[in-house]
């Protein structure tokens, strides 16, 4: 099993974070937050995706990489009776997670949401050995 997962977003999520603190912005990151474990049989991923809607969930596999991407949009408008805006606050745009996770049987790749969080399931190839006879 490898101890490693790679990441592809590393440097984005770095200057995410430096500009969230330079520029104090409480926006939706660009990066998503995942933990990543691994079995004999399969790798589990759950990536935190609060008031996502699944509809606005990208999942793909390709050549050994699984690719997240996520569209937030998020809109709350607080006013009173007068129409004077006490409070607006909106987020929107998209975050994006790459993963090196090789050996996985695409066909039999499952995704759940659940109560902010993405689920995925990659099960892995099994391999069987090959005998060879000898002649």
């Amino acid at each position: 099993m490898a101890n490693e997962v790679r990441t592809y977003n590393d440097l984005n999520h770095f200057i995410d974070q430096v500009s969230r603190g330079l520029f104090n912005e409480a926006s939706t990151p660009s990066v998503l937050n995942a933990d990543v474990t691994e079995s004999d049989d399969k790798y589990t991923v759950h990536v935190n995706v609060p008031g996502v809607n699944k509809d606005d969930i990208n999942l793909n596999y390709r050549d050994g990489v699984l690719n997240i991407d996520a569209k937030y949009d998020h809109f709350e408008d607080h006013s009173d009776e007068d129409n004077h805006v006490l409070l607006s606050e909106r987020q929107e745009g998209t975050a994006h997670r790459s993963l090196n996770l090789p050996g996985v049987d695409e066909s039999q790749i499952s995704a759940t949401t659940e109560d902010g969080v993405l689920n995925i399931t990659l099960p892995k190839v099994q391999e069987e050995d090959h005998k060879i006879s000898i002649n």
